[in-house]
């Protein structure tokens, strides 16, 4: 991976912030479509395990996101500007937003646009989801437990948390497993 330099990461999380609808899971695609198929500074297993370790610690998912990448990226400074490029658009439109409804928040002309939103934000998270899936699960177990964890999550069984560290755990189990019994031979 080649380090990039402050000013092309600065003006990708600003691209990032300014397109990324609808919280962090739908920001993943837009994280993917920058980060690894644009700027090739990550790769897709990268971005996934940075949006699961961004997702399990509390804040805004986009911010950790952004605070994660950028520390991989170049460390400290890097990781600071691309949170604060990652948040500048959101905190811009929300002053703007604010300014234009002057409390009117029930304006219909802004409901009619969010709710021309939702349709888009749904096709893009199950477009990440695909190409996740596509990237990072290379075995027909993977794929059971994925549609397993998504079931858990539709039911209301498990909470994306609590389904994050038993993945976590999962895998570090998997893990000591295989070391051990790699070690016994």
């Amino acid at each position: 991976m080649v380090r990039p330099s402050l000013v092309p990461v600065i003006w990708s999380f600003l691209r990032i912030g300014a397109v990324a609808f609808g919280g962090g899971l739908a920001a993943l695609p837009v994280f993917e479509a920058e980060l690894v198929r644009r700027r090739q500074w990550l790769t897709v297993t990268e971005t996934a395990e940075t949006y699961a370790i961004s997702q399990s610690v509390p804040g805004v998912i986009i911010v950790n996101f952004a605070v994660l990448a950028g520390l991989r990226l170049g460390g400290k400074r890097m990781a600071l500007c691309a949170a604060l490029a990652v948040a500048l658009p959101a905190f811009l439109v929300i002053l703007a937003l604010a300014a234009w409804s002057a409390g009117r928040w029930d304006n219909r002309w802004v409901a009619a646009a969010l709710s021309g939103l939702r349709p888009a934000v749904v096709a893009i998270l199950v477009g990440a989801a695909i190409r996740l899936g596509r990237g990072n699960l290379h075995t027909p177990l993977l794929w059971l437990a994925a549609a397993a964890g998504g079931g858990l999550l539709l039911a209301r069984i498990l909470s994306p948390v609590t389904l994050i560290l038993l993945g976590a755990a999962a895998g570090l189990g998997i893990h000591l497993w295989n070391k051990k019994m790699g070690g016994a031979s």
